[in-house]
């Protein structure tokens, strides 16, 4: 029973990491439509934060949130590319 209840834990800790990761990107968006100017220094934060989340929770011992950033790591790369790459292409036009 008590192996069920840490499996249950350690999931929440990998959602708890992917949303962590996605509210980075979410965040990003909003702050690229309200002010510009504060887009890229927001970026080298959220960079700097998508590295450093992962790494702070590997060393304190919670293996699962580590690995939900870094899936959020990931899907944060795919979703940046993929928008700037429609923008680089103007559009689509």
């Amino acid at each position: 029973m008590s192996q069920n209840h840490g499996n249950k834990e350690s999931l929440k800790d990998l959602w708890l990491g992917i949303g962590i990761s996605l509210g980075i990107y979410l965040l990003g968006v909003l702050t690229l439509f309200i002010g510009g100017a504060f887009f890229f220094p927001y970026l080298c934060i959220a960079a700097m934060a998508l590295i450093i989340i992962p790494i702070v929770s590997f060393v304190k011992g919670r293996k699962r949130l580590g690995q939900g950033a870094l899936i959020g790591l990931g899907l944060n790369i795919l979703l940046f590319t993929a928008c700037f790459g429609i923008i680089i292409s103007g559009f689509g036009g």
